[in-house]
Protein backbone atom coordinates (compact mmCIF):
# COMPACT_ATOMS: atom_id res chain seq x y z
CA UNK A 1 0.00 0.00 0.00
CA UNK A 2 1.53 3.34 -0.97
CA UNK A 3 2.26 5.72 1.84
CA UNK A 4 2.38 9.47 1.77
CA UNK A 5 4.93 11.51 3.64
CA UNK A 6 4.40 15.03 4.75
CA UNK A 7 7.39 17.33 4.98
CA UNK A 8 7.45 20.11 7.47
CA UNK A 9 9.57 22.96 6.22
CA UNK A 10 11.35 25.06 8.78
CA UNK A 11 9.81 28.57 8.94
CA UNK A 12 11.89 31.29 7.30
CA UNK A 13 12.63 33.04 10.59
CA UNK A 14 14.37 29.83 11.76
CA UNK A 15 16.22 29.18 8.51
CA UNK A 16 19.91 28.54 9.21
CA UNK A 17 20.74 29.59 5.66
CA UNK A 18 19.08 32.95 6.10
CA UNK A 19 20.86 33.41 9.42
CA UNK A 20 24.20 32.57 7.78
CA UNK A 21 23.42 35.00 4.96
CA UNK A 22 22.70 37.80 7.43
CA UNK A 23 25.94 37.01 9.27
CA UNK A 24 27.98 37.13 6.06
CA UNK A 25 26.31 40.34 4.87
CA UNK A 26 27.16 42.15 8.09
CA UNK A 27 30.63 40.67 8.38
CA UNK A 28 31.39 41.88 4.85
CA UNK A 29 29.85 45.26 5.65
CA UNK A 30 31.87 45.80 8.81
CA UNK A 31 35.12 44.35 7.46
CA UNK A 32 34.99 46.53 4.35
CA UNK A 33 34.37 49.69 6.38
CA UNK A 34 37.04 49.35 9.07
CA UNK A 35 38.57 52.47 10.56
CA UNK A 36 41.47 53.01 8.15
CA UNK A 37 44.45 52.21 10.33
CA UNK A 38 45.41 52.33 13.97
CA UNK A 39 43.05 53.69 16.60
CA UNK A 40 39.46 54.73 16.12
CA UNK A 41 36.91 57.45 16.74
CA UNK A 42 35.68 56.38 20.16
CA UNK A 43 38.86 55.38 21.99
CA UNK A 44 41.92 55.66 19.79
CA UNK A 45 44.41 54.66 22.47
CA UNK A 46 42.64 51.49 23.57
CA UNK A 47 41.92 50.47 19.98
CA UNK A 48 45.57 50.82 18.97
CA UNK A 49 46.59 48.83 22.03
CA UNK A 50 44.22 45.97 21.17
CA UNK A 51 45.46 46.04 17.57
CA UNK A 52 49.03 45.54 18.83
CA UNK A 53 47.94 42.08 19.96
CA UNK A 54 47.75 41.19 16.28
CA UNK A 55 51.55 40.92 16.09
CA UNK A 56 52.96 40.93 19.66
CA UNK A 57 51.89 39.53 23.02
CA UNK A 58 51.30 42.41 25.44
CA UNK A 59 49.15 43.12 28.48
CA UNK A 60 46.35 45.62 28.10
CA UNK A 61 44.60 47.53 30.89
CA UNK A 62 42.60 45.82 33.63
CA UNK A 63 40.62 43.66 34.08
CA UNK A 64 43.05 41.98 31.71
CA UNK A 65 40.71 40.51 29.06
CA UNK A 66 42.13 36.95 28.87
CA UNK A 67 39.66 35.99 26.13
CA UNK A 68 40.87 38.94 24.06
CA UNK A 69 44.48 37.94 24.70
CA UNK A 70 43.57 34.48 23.38
CA UNK A 71 42.08 36.04 20.24
CA UNK A 72 45.38 37.88 19.77
CA UNK A 73 47.28 34.62 20.17
CA UNK A 74 45.13 32.96 17.50
CA UNK A 75 45.63 35.91 15.13
CA UNK A 76 49.40 35.70 15.59
CA UNK A 77 49.43 31.94 15.01
CA UNK A 78 47.37 32.30 11.81
CA UNK A 79 49.83 34.94 10.54
CA UNK A 80 47.52 35.95 7.69
CA UNK A 81 49.01 38.03 4.84
CA UNK A 82 47.26 41.25 5.92
CA UNK A 83 48.15 44.10 8.24
CA UNK A 84 47.99 42.90 11.86
CA UNK A 85 45.82 45.86 12.88
CA UNK A 86 43.26 44.90 10.23
CA UNK A 87 43.09 41.22 11.16
CA UNK A 88 42.85 42.00 14.88
CA UNK A 89 40.05 44.51 14.35
CA UNK A 90 38.03 42.05 12.28
CA UNK A 91 38.57 39.26 14.81
CA UNK A 92 37.80 41.39 17.86
CA UNK A 93 35.01 43.63 16.52
CA UNK A 94 33.63 42.77 13.07
CA UNK A 95 33.13 39.04 13.61
CA UNK A 96 31.40 39.46 17.00
CA UNK A 97 29.40 42.40 15.65
CA UNK A 98 28.06 40.27 12.79
CA UNK A 99 27.31 37.48 15.25
CA UNK A 100 25.36 39.86 17.51
CA UNK A 101 23.30 41.02 14.53
CA UNK A 102 22.56 37.41 13.62
CA UNK A 103 21.46 36.70 17.19
CA UNK A 104 19.06 39.65 16.94
CA UNK A 105 17.53 38.09 13.83
CA UNK A 106 17.12 34.67 15.48
CA UNK A 107 15.70 36.10 18.71
CA UNK A 108 13.16 38.49 17.22
CA UNK A 109 12.14 36.10 14.44
CA UNK A 110 11.35 33.45 17.03
CA UNK A 111 9.49 35.79 19.40
CA UNK A 112 7.36 37.41 16.67
CA UNK A 113 7.11 34.42 14.30
CA UNK A 114 7.98 36.90 11.56
CA UNK A 115 10.97 36.79 9.24
CA UNK A 116 10.41 40.47 8.44
CA UNK A 117 10.60 41.57 12.06
CA UNK A 118 13.62 39.31 12.60
CA UNK A 119 15.41 40.91 9.65
CA UNK A 120 14.27 44.38 10.78
CA UNK A 121 15.78 43.82 14.23
CA UNK A 122 19.04 42.65 12.65
CA UNK A 123 19.34 45.61 10.30
CA UNK A 124 18.27 48.18 12.88
CA UNK A 125 20.81 46.86 15.38
CA UNK A 126 23.58 46.46 12.80
CA UNK A 127 23.13 49.97 11.43
CA UNK A 128 22.70 51.70 14.81
CA UNK A 129 25.29 54.47 15.08
CA UNK A 130 27.26 53.13 18.04
CA UNK A 131 27.02 49.53 16.86
CA UNK A 132 28.34 50.31 13.39
CA UNK A 133 31.24 52.35 14.74
CA UNK A 134 32.14 49.80 17.41
CA UNK A 135 32.07 46.88 14.97
CA UNK A 136 34.61 48.63 12.75
CA UNK A 137 37.07 49.63 15.50
CA UNK A 138 39.12 47.38 17.78
CA UNK A 139 37.20 47.27 21.05
CA UNK A 140 35.70 44.62 23.33
CA UNK A 141 32.06 45.72 23.36
CA UNK A 142 30.75 44.09 20.14
CA UNK A 143 32.11 40.86 21.60
CA UNK A 144 30.31 41.63 24.87
CA UNK A 145 27.05 42.20 22.97
CA UNK A 146 27.49 38.95 21.03
CA UNK A 147 27.87 37.11 24.34
CA UNK A 148 24.87 38.92 25.86
CA UNK A 149 22.46 38.19 23.00
CA UNK A 150 23.68 34.59 22.73
CA UNK A 151 23.02 34.03 26.44
CA UNK A 152 19.56 35.62 26.15
CA UNK A 153 18.71 33.50 23.10
CA UNK A 154 19.61 30.32 24.98
CA UNK A 155 17.51 31.47 27.95
CA UNK A 156 14.57 32.20 25.63
CA UNK A 157 14.83 28.68 24.21
CA UNK A 158 14.83 27.30 27.74
CA UNK A 159 11.80 29.32 28.82
CA UNK A 160 9.95 28.17 25.70
CA UNK A 161 10.89 24.48 25.75
CA UNK A 162 11.78 23.88 29.43
CA UNK A 163 14.74 21.80 28.23
CA UNK A 164 17.53 22.11 30.81
CA UNK A 165 20.35 21.81 28.26
CA UNK A 166 19.41 25.25 26.90
CA UNK A 167 19.88 26.74 30.37
CA UNK A 168 23.21 24.95 30.72
CA UNK A 169 24.20 26.27 27.28
CA UNK A 170 23.35 29.79 28.45
CA UNK A 171 25.55 29.28 31.51
CA UNK A 172 28.41 27.99 29.33
CA UNK A 173 28.29 31.07 27.09
CA UNK A 174 27.98 33.30 30.14
CA UNK A 175 30.99 31.67 31.79
CA UNK A 176 33.06 32.15 28.64
CA UNK A 177 32.11 35.84 28.57
CA UNK A 178 33.93 36.42 31.89
CA UNK A 179 37.17 36.45 29.97
CA UNK A 180 36.03 39.34 27.80
CA UNK A 181 34.82 41.87 30.37
CA UNK A 182 33.94 41.62 34.05
CA UNK A 183 30.95 43.93 33.48
CA UNK A 184 29.21 40.71 32.42
CA UNK A 185 28.53 40.13 36.11
CA UNK A 186 25.65 42.58 35.62
CA UNK A 187 23.85 39.88 33.62
CA UNK A 188 23.77 37.51 36.62
CA UNK A 189 20.40 38.77 38.00
CA UNK A 190 18.70 37.78 34.73
CA UNK A 191 19.95 34.22 35.04
CA UNK A 192 19.06 34.07 38.74
CA UNK A 193 15.54 35.28 37.95
CA UNK A 194 15.14 32.48 35.41
CA UNK A 195 16.37 30.00 38.00
CA UNK A 196 13.94 31.35 40.60
CA UNK A 197 10.93 31.13 38.28
CA UNK A 198 11.89 27.61 37.12
CA UNK A 199 13.27 26.29 40.40
CA UNK A 200 11.52 22.94 40.11
CA UNK A 201 13.43 22.22 36.92
CA UNK A 202 16.75 23.88 37.64
CA UNK A 203 17.34 23.44 41.37
CA UNK A 204 18.51 19.88 40.95
CA UNK A 205 21.94 18.60 41.98
CA UNK A 206 22.96 17.57 38.46
CA UNK A 207 22.00 20.95 36.97
CA UNK A 208 23.55 22.94 39.80
CA UNK A 209 26.82 21.00 39.59
CA UNK A 210 26.97 21.58 35.83
CA UNK A 211 26.35 25.30 36.28
CA UNK A 212 28.96 25.64 39.03
CA UNK A 213 31.48 23.68 36.98
CA UNK A 214 30.95 25.91 33.96
CA UNK A 215 31.28 29.09 36.03
CA UNK A 216 34.51 27.77 37.53
CA UNK A 217 35.80 26.97 34.04
CA UNK A 218 34.93 30.48 32.90
CA UNK A 219 36.74 32.04 35.84
CA UNK A 220 39.77 29.86 35.09
CA UNK A 221 40.45 32.01 32.02
CA UNK A 222 42.24 34.33 34.41
CA UNK A 223 44.79 31.57 34.97
CA UNK A 224 45.68 32.09 31.32
CA UNK A 225 46.07 35.78 32.07
CA UNK A 226 48.42 34.90 34.95
CA UNK A 227 50.42 32.70 32.57
CA UNK A 228 50.71 35.55 30.06
CA UNK A 229 52.06 37.85 32.79
CA UNK A 230 54.90 35.39 33.41
CA UNK A 231 55.57 34.43 29.78
CA UNK A 232 58.93 35.74 28.49
CA UNK A 233 57.30 36.57 25.15
CA UNK A 234 55.03 39.22 26.75
CA UNK A 235 56.71 42.38 25.53
CA UNK A 236 54.82 45.19 27.24
CA UNK A 237 52.60 45.96 30.21
CA UNK A 238 50.93 49.30 30.75
CA UNK A 239 49.96 49.08 34.41
CA UNK A 240 51.22 45.76 35.77
CA UNK A 241 54.89 44.98 36.55
CA UNK A 242 56.16 41.81 34.90
CA UNK A 243 56.13 39.31 36.45
CA UNK A 244 53.61 40.48 39.07
CA UNK A 245 53.01 39.36 42.63
CA UNK A 246 49.67 37.76 43.44
CA UNK A 247 48.36 40.95 45.08
CA UNK A 248 49.48 43.04 42.11
CA UNK A 249 47.65 40.69 39.74
CA UNK A 250 44.48 40.83 41.84
CA UNK A 251 44.56 44.65 41.88
CA UNK A 252 45.11 44.63 38.13
CA UNK A 253 42.09 42.38 37.50
CA UNK A 254 39.97 44.48 39.86
CA UNK A 255 41.08 47.66 38.06
CA UNK A 256 41.82 49.48 41.30
CA UNK A 257 43.71 52.20 39.42
CA UNK A 258 40.32 53.18 37.96
CA UNK A 259 38.91 53.46 41.47
CA UNK A 260 38.22 57.19 41.20
CA UNK A 261 35.59 56.35 38.53
CA UNK A 262 33.73 53.90 40.76
CA UNK A 263 30.49 55.53 41.81
CA UNK A 264 31.40 58.93 40.41
CA UNK A 265 28.66 58.72 37.77
CA UNK A 266 26.08 59.22 40.52
CA UNK A 267 27.34 62.71 41.31
CA UNK A 268 25.52 64.29 38.38
CA UNK A 269 23.13 63.52 35.54
CA UNK A 270 25.93 63.63 32.98
CA UNK A 271 26.26 59.87 32.51
CA UNK A 272 22.50 59.48 32.09
CA UNK A 273 22.43 62.37 29.63
CA UNK A 274 25.24 60.89 27.51
CA UNK A 275 23.54 57.48 27.55
CA UNK A 276 20.27 59.04 26.35
CA UNK A 277 22.25 60.73 23.58
CA UNK A 278 23.62 57.37 22.51
CA UNK A 279 20.12 55.89 22.34
CA UNK A 280 18.68 58.82 20.43
CA UNK A 281 21.53 58.95 17.91
CA UNK A 282 21.43 55.24 17.17
CA UNK A 283 18.81 56.12 14.55
CA UNK A 284 18.14 59.88 14.66
CA UNK A 285 14.43 60.64 15.09
CA UNK A 286 13.67 56.91 14.94
CA UNK A 287 15.33 54.89 17.70
CA UNK A 288 13.67 56.68 20.64
CA UNK A 289 10.14 56.32 19.14
CA UNK A 290 10.82 52.65 18.42
CA UNK A 291 12.02 52.07 21.97
CA UNK A 292 9.05 53.98 23.41
CA UNK A 293 6.53 52.05 21.28
CA UNK A 294 8.20 48.78 22.19
CA UNK A 295 8.04 49.50 25.90
CA UNK A 296 4.39 50.52 25.53
CA UNK A 297 3.53 47.33 23.62
CA UNK A 298 5.32 45.27 26.25
CA UNK A 299 3.47 47.00 29.08
CA UNK A 300 -0.01 46.76 27.66
CA UNK A 301 0.66 43.15 26.61
CA UNK A 302 0.86 42.09 30.27
CA UNK A 303 -2.64 40.60 30.28
CA UNK A 304 -2.05 38.34 27.28
CA UNK A 305 1.51 37.44 28.17
CA UNK A 306 2.91 34.09 27.03
CA UNK A 307 6.33 32.49 26.52
CA UNK A 308 7.16 35.00 23.77
CA UNK A 309 6.27 37.90 26.07
CA UNK A 310 8.56 36.34 28.68
CA UNK A 311 11.35 36.27 26.09
CA UNK A 312 10.85 39.96 25.43
CA UNK A 313 10.97 40.52 29.19
CA UNK A 314 14.38 38.79 29.23
CA UNK A 315 15.66 41.16 26.55
CA UNK A 316 14.40 44.31 28.24
CA UNK A 317 15.49 42.99 31.62
CA UNK A 318 18.98 42.50 30.24
CA UNK A 319 19.16 46.16 29.18
CA UNK A 320 17.87 47.13 32.62
CA UNK A 321 20.46 44.90 34.31
CA UNK A 322 23.35 46.75 32.63
CA UNK A 323 21.85 50.20 33.20
CA UNK A 324 23.11 50.61 36.82
CA UNK A 325 26.71 50.04 35.69
CA UNK A 326 26.35 52.67 32.96
CA UNK A 327 25.00 55.22 35.45
CA UNK A 328 27.32 54.30 38.33
CA UNK A 329 30.63 54.22 36.45
CA UNK A 330 31.80 57.76 35.80
CA UNK A 331 33.48 57.36 32.40
CA UNK A 332 31.37 60.01 30.72
CA UNK A 333 33.47 60.07 27.57
CA UNK A 334 33.45 56.33 26.83
CA UNK A 335 30.30 55.78 24.79
CA UNK A 336 31.45 52.27 23.99
CA UNK A 337 30.17 51.19 27.42
CA UNK A 338 26.61 51.84 26.25
CA UNK A 339 26.37 48.99 23.73
CA UNK A 340 25.16 46.40 26.33
CA UNK A 341 22.20 48.69 27.03
CA UNK A 342 21.50 49.89 23.49
CA UNK A 343 21.58 46.42 21.90
CA UNK A 344 19.09 44.51 24.10
CA UNK A 345 16.85 47.58 24.46
CA UNK A 346 16.55 48.18 20.71
CA UNK A 347 16.16 44.48 19.88
CA UNK A 348 13.64 44.02 22.70
CA UNK A 349 11.59 47.01 21.54
CA UNK A 350 11.39 45.71 17.96
CA UNK A 351 10.42 42.28 19.29
CA UNK A 352 7.69 43.79 21.48
CA UNK A 353 6.17 45.69 18.56
CA UNK A 354 6.21 42.61 16.34
CA UNK A 355 4.78 40.42 19.11
CA UNK A 356 1.93 42.84 19.76
CA UNK A 357 1.10 42.96 16.06
CA UNK A 358 0.67 39.19 15.84
CA UNK A 359 -3.00 39.94 16.57
CA UNK A 360 -3.10 41.86 13.26
CA UNK A 361 -1.62 39.34 10.81
CA UNK A 362 -2.19 41.59 7.78
CA UNK A 363 -0.51 44.60 9.37
CA UNK A 364 2.46 42.84 10.99
CA UNK A 365 4.45 41.96 7.85
CA UNK A 366 3.96 45.42 6.34
CA UNK A 367 5.29 47.17 9.44
CA UNK A 368 8.12 44.65 9.58
CA UNK A 369 9.05 45.50 5.99
CA UNK A 370 8.87 49.22 6.81
CA UNK A 371 11.25 48.83 9.77
CA UNK A 372 13.53 46.67 7.64
CA UNK A 373 13.61 49.36 4.95
CA UNK A 374 14.54 51.95 7.58
CA UNK A 375 17.37 49.70 8.72
CA UNK A 376 18.62 49.29 5.17
CA UNK A 377 18.56 53.06 4.59
CA UNK A 378 20.45 53.64 7.83
CA UNK A 379 22.91 50.98 6.74
CA UNK A 380 23.63 52.92 3.55
CA UNK A 381 23.88 56.20 5.47
CA UNK A 382 26.34 54.71 7.97
CA UNK A 383 28.40 53.25 5.11
CA UNK A 384 28.98 56.77 3.80
CA UNK A 385 29.82 57.99 7.30
CA UNK A 386 32.20 55.14 8.11
CA UNK A 387 33.86 55.30 4.73
CA UNK A 388 34.65 59.00 5.15
CA UNK A 389 36.81 58.47 8.26
CA UNK A 390 40.44 59.49 7.87
CA UNK A 391 43.40 57.63 9.42
CA UNK A 392 44.92 59.26 12.49
CA UNK A 393 48.42 57.78 12.41
CA UNK A 394 49.15 56.96 8.77
CA UNK A 395 52.41 58.96 8.72
CA UNK A 396 53.39 58.45 12.35
CA UNK A 397 56.65 56.60 11.72
CA UNK A 398 57.91 59.22 9.25
CA UNK A 399 57.05 62.14 11.53
CA UNK A 400 58.63 60.44 14.51
CA UNK A 401 61.78 60.08 12.46
CA UNK A 402 61.85 63.83 11.80
CA UNK A 403 61.25 64.68 15.46
CA UNK A 404 63.65 62.16 16.94
CA UNK A 405 66.43 63.23 14.58
CA UNK A 406 66.39 66.55 16.48
CA UNK A 407 66.50 65.00 19.95
CA UNK A 408 68.98 66.87 22.19
CA UNK A 409 70.45 63.60 23.53
CA UNK A 410 71.28 60.22 22.08
CA UNK A 411 68.96 58.14 24.29
CA UNK A 412 65.96 60.38 24.89
CA UNK A 413 62.96 59.97 27.16
CA UNK A 414 59.91 60.61 24.98
CA UNK A 415 56.72 61.83 26.66
CA UNK A 416 53.56 61.20 24.64
CA UNK A 417 49.80 61.50 25.01
CA UNK A 418 48.04 58.19 25.65
CA UNK A 419 46.59 57.86 22.15
CA UNK A 420 49.89 58.68 20.47
CA UNK A 421 51.83 56.40 22.80
CA UNK A 422 49.62 53.41 22.01
CA UNK A 423 49.94 54.02 18.27
CA UNK A 424 53.70 54.33 18.71
CA UNK A 425 53.75 51.08 20.69
CA UNK A 426 52.23 49.24 17.72
CA UNK A 427 55.17 50.35 15.53
CA UNK A 428 57.74 50.15 18.31
CA UNK A 429 57.18 46.43 18.82
CA UNK A 430 57.60 45.94 15.06
CA UNK A 431 60.96 47.74 15.24
CA UNK A 432 59.78 50.62 13.07
CA UNK A 433 60.36 53.66 15.32
CA UNK A 434 63.64 55.47 16.07
CA UNK A 435 65.84 53.81 18.68
CA UNK A 436 67.35 53.92 21.22
CA UNK A 437 64.67 55.82 23.10
CA UNK A 438 62.43 55.37 26.15
CA UNK A 439 58.84 56.01 25.08
CA UNK A 440 56.39 56.78 27.88
CA UNK A 441 52.78 57.87 28.22
CA UNK A 442 52.63 61.34 29.81
CA UNK A 443 51.81 60.35 33.38
CA UNK A 444 54.59 57.75 33.42
CA UNK A 445 57.35 59.88 31.96
CA UNK A 446 58.56 61.17 35.33
CA UNK A 447 59.16 57.60 36.49
CA UNK A 448 61.98 57.29 33.97
CA UNK A 449 63.71 60.48 35.11
CA UNK A 450 65.11 59.60 38.58
CA UNK A 451 66.59 56.38 37.26
CA UNK A 452 68.58 58.25 34.65
CA UNK A 453 69.61 61.36 36.57
CA UNK A 454 70.58 64.09 34.07
CA UNK A 455 68.29 63.45 31.16
CA UNK A 456 67.00 64.84 27.93
CA UNK A 457 64.24 63.99 25.59
CA UNK A 458 61.20 65.01 23.60
CA UNK A 459 57.63 65.96 24.51
CA UNK A 460 55.11 65.18 21.75
CA UNK A 461 52.58 66.66 21.41
CA UNK A 462 53.54 69.77 23.35
CA UNK A 463 51.94 70.42 26.71
CA UNK A 464 52.92 74.02 27.42
CA UNK A 465 56.11 72.90 29.23
CA UNK A 466 54.03 71.27 31.96
CA UNK A 467 56.19 68.14 31.72
CA UNK A 468 59.28 70.11 32.68
CA UNK A 469 57.55 71.58 35.73
CA UNK A 470 56.53 68.08 36.84
CA UNK A 471 60.10 66.84 36.45
CA UNK A 472 61.51 69.74 38.48
CA UNK A 473 58.86 69.32 41.17
CA UNK A 474 59.65 65.64 41.65
CA UNK A 475 63.40 66.15 41.22
CA UNK A 476 64.41 69.44 42.91
CA UNK A 477 68.05 68.74 42.06
CA UNK A 478 67.27 69.10 38.32
CA UNK A 479 66.83 72.21 36.21
CA UNK A 480 65.14 71.82 32.81
CA UNK A 481 65.22 73.91 29.64
CA UNK A 482 63.38 73.49 26.34
CA UNK A 483 64.74 73.32 22.82
CA UNK A 484 62.73 73.90 19.64
CA UNK A 485 61.98 71.08 17.19
CA UNK A 486 61.19 72.04 13.61
CA UNK A 487 58.70 70.08 11.50
CA UNK A 488 57.42 70.62 7.98
CA UNK A 489 53.89 71.94 7.57
CA UNK A 490 51.29 70.83 8.36
CA UNK A 491 52.42 70.00 11.90
CA UNK A 492 50.25 67.16 13.17
CA UNK A 493 51.93 66.69 16.53
CA UNK A 494 53.87 69.74 17.76
CA UNK A 495 56.94 68.79 19.79
CA UNK A 496 59.79 70.29 21.77
CA UNK A 497 63.04 68.91 23.10
CA UNK A 498 64.22 69.28 26.69
CA UNK A 499 67.37 68.80 28.74
CA UNK A 500 67.44 68.51 32.54
CA UNK A 501 70.79 68.93 34.32
CA UNK A 502 71.81 68.85 37.95
CA UNK A 503 71.88 72.18 39.68
CA UNK A 504 75.39 73.52 40.02
CA UNK A 505 76.61 71.76 36.89
CA UNK A 506 76.85 73.00 33.35
CA UNK A 507 76.14 71.13 30.18
CA UNK A 508 76.65 72.24 26.62
CA UNK A 509 73.29 72.24 24.89
CA UNK A 510 72.86 71.38 21.20
CA UNK A 511 72.81 74.33 18.85
CA UNK A 512 69.53 75.06 17.04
Amino acid sequence: MPTTTQTHDRPAYQSPWLAITIFLVWLTYYASLLFPGLGGMLNAGDSAKFQTLGHTSILVHGPGYPFVLLIGTIVRVLDLPFEPWRVMTIALASLPGALAVTMAFLIVGRLTRSVFFGAAAAFLLGSAGLMAVQSTEAEVYPLALAFILSVVFALILFVETKQTYYFILACAIYALSFGNHLMMVMLAPVGLLVMATHHRILLRPRVLLAVLGLLAAGASQYLYLAWVTHAPTTAYSEYLPLPPTTSELIDYIAGTYFGDLYGSGLKSLQTASVLFGTLSQAHPMLSIPIIALGLLAFGIGWRRRNADWAGIALLLGTALAFLPFMIWYGAYDIQAFHLPVLGPLLVGAVAAIGWWLKGWPRLQPWLGVLLLAMGVLRMAEMALYLGAREPDYADLVDKLGIVMAQSPVDNPVVSMSYELRMATLYHELLGEVPQPATYRVTWRTEEAIPELGPVGGVVIPTDGEQMLRWIEHRNPHLSCVTLPINQPEPVTWPAYGFVCTRLGTSQELPME
